[in-house]
Order: C-alpha cells, then sequence, then structure tokens
C-alpha cells in the first residue's frame, strides 16, 4: 500500500500527533493545538493525516480537518453543513488526487449523518486556502464571495436546505481598534503564537500600539471575527490586514512597509 489516510482521534493522538508542526510538538502552538482538538473532537471534529510510502518508509504529506457547521471556527453561517477548515497536501504529492480522497471522507461523512453537505473555503491567489478548482472538480457549487479573493463552495446534498453564507463583516470597529496593531486569533492554528511573537516584537521595536484578543468559541469566531478565516486576523489602524497565520516573514516585512 503507497498511502493510508489516518483518522486522528481522542485514543491515538498522543501516539500519531498533528501534522503541522509535527517536528516541534514542545512548542506553545502545538500544544494549544492538541488541548483544543480535544475538545473539539466531542463536537464531531474529524482530523485526518495523510501518510504516503517514499523509499520504502511511510511520512506524513498531508491532512483534512473538519467540523459540523455548529461548531465551525470560521466566519460561515450554514445549518447542518459539513465545514471543512484545512486541507493541505504538500511537496511533490500535489496533483496526485489525495486531496480530492480526502473531500470524499467528508462527504461521506456528512452523507452518514444525514446532513445537508460540506463546505470548503477557497482563495484565488495568496495561498493559505485551497483553490476553487479541487472544489469545482468535485461538483461543490460557488455560494457566497467575500472580496475578489475568498469564496465559499458546497457541495450540497439536500436541494431544499437553504445555502450557506459569509456572515457579514463589520468595518466600523470600535476606536479602541483604531489605532496600532490589533490581532484575534485562537487556538485553532498551531502558527499563531510564534508569529504573534513576531508581531509583538515588531510593535515594541517600532513603538507601534499592540492589541490582542483570545477567540475561546466556535460563536465567537463565526460572528466577532474581522474576516471569515475566523480563528485569525489583524487589523492595522482598524482596517483590516491579514489572516494568514503561516507568513510570519512576509507579515512583519508588509507591516514594515505600511507603518
Amino acid at each position: 500500500m503507497s498511502f493510508e489516510i489516518i483518522d486522528v482521534n481522542l485514543d491515538n493522538l498522543d501516539e500519531v500527533g498533528l501534522f503541522c508542526k509535527q517536528s516541534q510538538k514542545k512548542e506553545e502552538g502545538y500544544q494549544n493545538k492538541i488541548t483544543w482538538i480535544k475538545d473539539r473532537f466531542p463536537e464531531g471534529l474529524k482530523y485526518k493525516i495523510l501518510k504516503v510510502k517514499e523509499r520504502n518508509k511511510y511520512f506524513f504529506r498531508g491532512f483534512i480537518e473538519y467540523i459540523p457547521s455548529k461548531y465551525t471556527w470560521r466566519g460561515i453561517s450554514a445549518d447542518n453543513f459539513m465545514v471543512i477548515h484545512c486541507l493541505w497536501i504538500v511537496g511533490q504529492h500535489k496533483g496526485k488526487g489525495y486531496a480530492t480522497k480526502m473531500i470524499q471522507h467528508a462527504i461521506d461523512d456528512a452523507v452518514t449523518l444525514g446532513m445537508n453537505g460540506v463546505i470548503g473555503m477557497t482563495v484565488e491567489k495568496g495561498g493559505w486556502l485551497p483553490n476553487k478548482t479541487i472544489y469545482e472538480k468535485m461538483g461543490f457549487q460557488h455560494v457566497d464571495q467575500f472580496d475578489d479573493n475568498i469564496g465559499l463552495y458546497a457541495k450540497i446534498l439536500n436541494n431544499s436546505a437553504t445555502k450557506p453564507s459569509f456572515y457579514p463583516i463589520s468595518s466600523d470597529y470600535s476606536e479602541e481598534y483604531s489605532k496600532g496593531i490589533f490581532v484575534v486569533y485562537s487556538h485553532q492554528c498551531p502558527y499563531i503564537p510564534a508569529l504573534i511573537e513576531d508581531i509583538k516584537e515588531f510593535a515594541k521595536n517600532n513603538r507601534v500600539q499592540f492589541q490582542s484578543k483570545l477567540i475561546n468559541s466556535a460563536s465567537e469566531a463565526q460572528n466577532w471575527a474581522i474576516h471569515p478565516y475566523g480563528t485569525y486576523g489583524i487589523l492595522l489602524n482598524g482596517k483590516f490586514f491579514s489572516y494568514k497565520p503561516g507568513m510570519r516573514k512576509k507579515t512583519v516585512e508588509a507591516l514594515q512597509s505600511m507603518t
């Protein structure tokens, strides 16, 4: 067998671990994610890792994370849908059908549970979310658009269901967030703490005000967040700046150019 898709759960989490930051398990972000995911399993979260054979050894080369829409940590309004939080296939294994197989797991689970469908967020350019092509190939339809870059696609399993949509994002932020850097974050992504430390150091060195808010619940991520990504975002002087928690160097460079 050349590959395996491992269903990570409470029974094997400590043994298998996570896909992201797998070589940095002692870091704060990894440990935060472990705690977060243990709390999500009872809510129906699924976390599956792609294990591929290379040179007679097996390596982790991708993963998918999805959860019922009631408990999603994305700014998506949907009734009884499965929401894909993350989908990532790395390196030479892209374009070999692994992403399709992993999305099919989400569809199969939604069918088994009698759900209305499956949802995925997409990005046109800039990365960190899948391109729409993978979803279109699997029969997902475009149901909403946040801006020129972020789309929402759904595999509809019940034609009478209300189509999912993004929650409205207000541009009228309170005065306390109108100056300096304001970061909204959660423990859903293990890359966030290291990025926040970089941003805090940048703010200190450049005498820029820094504030942050921890998102503690799915409800907050759905209804309060400053971007549909829900679990993370940056405001700069009251205006939206970024949602990409993995782009540490680029984020700091961009802040430098705008302050």
